[in-house]
């Protein structure tokens, strides 16, 4: 069983996650609605392109605001790490280098949003390429962003595994939630993987669906509420 002493740091800890869980699913929302997301029409190039010429400034807030959430990604790794760190040190350290690597592995991807950008908006790649080959292109690099996403997805997943599998542990916060988010994030983990193997597979794309569901759930719980000191008698025996 984790200690039942909870410091001031990882009070604070727990309430930086819970903005930060509430703050990063805001700009991921924003960016899939909003922004990049609202401008890919499916299967469709041309349009695709000139939804993005028709909205520049809103593709960059959108890119901007996708760098906010990677970049956001690490300082909840530390926050994470602090927080459970008591409760499994090696554990913990390992989620939070995954989370790392998928902020990593994110922030480069949006690099492919900037050359999508360039190839539409400088006019020395209108002399080279035909309007439809720099369509064609534009699409090769959004199916380029999509393949890295799905690659950040599998280290979010295996961090966050670890993360739920510490806060169940721990009880700081209900057993119940911890372990809503570790299936969750198992889901996510499958899901991941299934579209990397098998594209077409019937779990489409919203496996994702319940790992948001609890970050905002635990978003709101840790800003409003923190960690509590876990009692004995809500441990399940085979925790303890």
């Amino acid at each position: 069983m984790a200690s039942t002493v909870i410091d001031q740091s990882q009070r604070t800890a727990a309430r930086v996650a819970g903005f930060l869980y509430l703050l990063l699913m805001a700009c991921g929302v924003f960016g899939e609605f909003n922004g990049r997301g609202s401008m890919i029409v499916d299967n469709d190039p041309a349009k695709t392109a000139a939804q993005i010429v028709d909205h520049l400034l809103l593709f960059r807030i959108g890119m901007v605001s996708d760098l906010a959430a990677f970049t956001g990604d690490i300082a909840m790794a530390v926050a994470l790490y602090v927080l459970l760190r008591p409760v499994g040190r090696h554990l913990a350290l390992l989620a939070a280098f995954w989370r790392v690597a998928e902020a990593a592995v994110l922030g480069v991807i949006t690099l492919n949003s900037f050359t999508m950008l360039q190839l539409l908006t400088d006019a020395r790649y209108a002399t080279v390429f035909s309007s439809q080959q720099l369509q064609s292109l534009v699409w090769l690099f959004n199916d380029t962003h999509d393949a890295g996403y799905n690659i950040g997805l599998i280290f979010l997943s295996l961090g966050c595994i670890v993360f739920s599998w510490l806060f169940f542990k721990s009880r700081y916060i209900p057993w119940l939630l911890a372990g809503f988010g570790l299936l969750a994030y198992v889901v996510m983990l499958a899901g991941t993987i299934a579209a990397i193997v098998w594209p077409d597979n019937p779990m489409g794309d919203n496996f994702d669906t319940p790992a948001g569901i609890y970050e905002i759930v635990i978003g709101f719980w840790l800003l409003l509420r923190g960690v509590g000191r876990p009692s004995s008698r809500n441990i399940p025996a085979t925790a303890r």
